[in-house]
């Protein structure tokens, strides 16, 4: 009975790890993919709560525009990725209430999630800076 009692609660961690991290990686990439059609369609304007908000694309309505268009591949990559990653937590999430899993896989899937999804937004941040300064200059 102790084996079956510890094979239970190792998969109700690695459920709670998996959707646990499924939404957040799928909050995280709404927003940026909610910062990226915002932003196109003008709707988001410069502001101190939501967006890529460095000195340079806080500087001018300008800079932030041009941050936001040349940020915006890297943003819908970054949501798509994490969309991905979220879907492919739940399946495993799904696949676990029928097979054993490990927790410390679980736990891979879901840090290789957040790596791109982080690994996204901060090359969409350098590359919003590098945008608002052009148009800075420009």
């Amino acid at each position: 009975m102790a084996e079956t009692e510890r094979k239970a609660k190792l998969f109700m961690e690695a459920l709670a790890v998996l959707l646990s991290a499924a939404v957040s990686i799928a909050l995280v990439s709404g927003a940026a993919h909610y910062i990226k059609h915002a932003t196109a369609n003008g709707s988001l304007s410069r502001n101190f709560w939501i967006g890529l908000r460095t000195g340079t694309t806080m500087s001018s309505d300008a800079a932030w525009e041009a941050a936001h268009k040349a940020a915006a591949p890297w943003l819908t990559a970054c949501a798509y990725t994490g969309y991905a990653a979220s879907a492919a937590m739940i399946a495993l999430a799904v696949y676990a209430a029928t097979e054993e899993i490990s927790v410390i896989g679980a736990l891979m899937i879901s840090a290789v999630g957040f790596a791109g999804v982080t690994i996204m937004t901060a090359i969409a941040a350098v590359i919003a800076h590098r945008g608002a300064k052009d148009a800075l200059r420009g």
